[in-house]
């Protein structure tokens, strides 16, 4: 089965052709969600409109799970009932004061990271990985890249990733401390709540990595914590320059009138709500696993601890780092509509001329990564993230998309300052 990046992100509105997609096209859908207890449930209405398909018009309704602090993190809890007091594009502009996020442990180098990425997957018995792959950093840009040591045959096994080391939506849901609420949150929001809840997973998982670290903990197969500690979470990690890093100063200054304006700012608006939801699901048990508050088993009558005020300390931009390695990173899993992470596959470098294929087994659901023709002793491995001739992806989505302009060396803010065409529409002369 052959996959490939996740073609339809979402929470973006980008217009693409995905089944999901098609269901928005059109004319405007109204969809009523029932949220609440047996008693007494609150019917909330969400429209949608095929040319502002902004997710959190879809899951800025999920924000109803941030009713209530106290229900975040246990299991059969009921959301009390509310309205929805604004509307979505309200919602959409909303702001978060979000803390800085802890940066990766200092005593790790760029190498260090990596070399512990390739040693947590061979650990893992269900992986396989040619001894003759080498990581380091990218010739094409910046960052890191995968590359071959010795010359290599067309077809050839290049590495494969077990289903156990990726990061799926069935990790989500079995998740141990948020996985309930994160299922009632799929089955409310829909399509659009499943890449909520990754990104709220992900962001849980690396901050528990990261305290895990700070004690001393060695990270086990099931943790995740190698894979994550290699992701994009801060600007220029790996050289990633998304969007949803920049200042608000930034995004006005260079991208006011562009083609990519209103994507930008929409998708900032949405990121910054998710933050304000999937801190209700998840902040208690970040708080709970560094000791900041109480933990353990509690009888159904006994109550919570109280949350001190704000966001969990580091939560908000570990969301926000989350979502751009969903946007940037993720595959699609199989014929679903949902989305996974697949590590070292995600780390190749994009090509609109990939010297590697890549498919998913029908049977353990495991990616095999081969080599697409014979590659020379040193040749770096490159794969296609999308087509850069598909009409519903131009340049300047590509960008807001993956964070960079294919193909293109100069710096993003230079073509921007230039007025490039490929960012912004050229009047006709006559």
């Amino acid at each position: 089965m052959i996959f490939e990046r996740f073609a339809c992100f979402h929470l973006f509105r980008f217009d693409c052709t995905s089944t999901v997609a098609r269901r928005f096209d059109g004319r405007s859908i109204a969809r009523t969600l029932s949220i609440g207890n047996q008693e007494n449930e609150s019917l909330i209405t969400l429209y949608y409109n095929s040319n502002q398909m902004h997710f959190f018009r879809l899951a800025s309704t999920v924000a109803l799970f941030a009713l209530s602090r106290d229900c975040g993190d246990r299991k059969g809890c009921h959301l009390p009932t509310t309205r929805l007091l604004q509307s979505a594009t309200d919602d959409a502009t909303t702001t978060v004061d979000a803390t800085t996020t802890t940066s990766s442990n200092s005593s790790s180098t760029a190498a260090n990271k990596y070399d512990d990425l390739l040693t947590w997957l061979k650990n893992n018995n269900d992986a396989e990985v040619s001894n003759k792959i080498k990581l380091g950093p990218s010739s094409r840009g910046g960052g890191y890249g995968a590359f071959v040591t010795e010359a290599v045959e067309k077809d050839e096994l290049l590495f494969t990733v077990p289903r156990s080391a990726c990061i799926t939506l069935q990790n989500v849901k079995d998740d141990s401390s948020s996985g309930k609420v994160f299922e009632r949150l799929m089955e409310k929001a829909g399509p659009g709540g499943n890449t909520v809840v990754m990104a709220g997973f992900m962001a849980k998982e690396r901050l528990k990595a990261l305290q895990d670290a700070k004690q001393g903990k060695e990270a086990t197969i099931s943790s995740f914590g190698p894979y994550l500690a290699t992701l994009p979470w801060e600007r220029g990690v790996n050289n990633q320059e998304h969007i949803l890093y920049w200042s608000d100063e930034d995004i006005e200054s260079y991208l006011k009138e562009s083609m990519c304006y209103d994507e930008a700012l929409a998708l900032r608006g949405e990121v910054n709500v998710a933050i304000n939801v999937l801190d209700s699901i998840v902040g208690r048990s970040v708080r709970e696993y560094r000791g900041e508050i109480e933990g353990g088993f509690r009888w159904p009558w006994e109550a919570l601890p109280e949350l001190p005020g704000g966001l969990a300390e580091g939560l908000g931009p570990a969301i926000k780092g989350a979502f751009v390695s969903l946007l940037t990173r993720s595959f699609q899993d199989g014929d679903s509509d949902e989305e996974k992470m697949v590590p070292l596959l995600d780390m190749l470098q994009h090509c609109d001329e990939p010297n590697v294929s890549h498919v998913m087994l029908s049977g353990d659901y495991s990616v095999q990564v081969r080599a697409r023709r014979p590659l020379a002793a040193g040749e770096e491995l490159l794969n296609q993230y999308r087509s850069e001739l598909e009409e519903s992806m131009p340049y300047h989505r590509f960008f807001t998309r993956f964070g960079f302009v294919p193909g293109i060396d100069e710096p993003v803010p230079n073509l921007l300052r230039d007025k490039s065409s490929i960012f912004f529409a050229q009047k006709a002369t006559i």
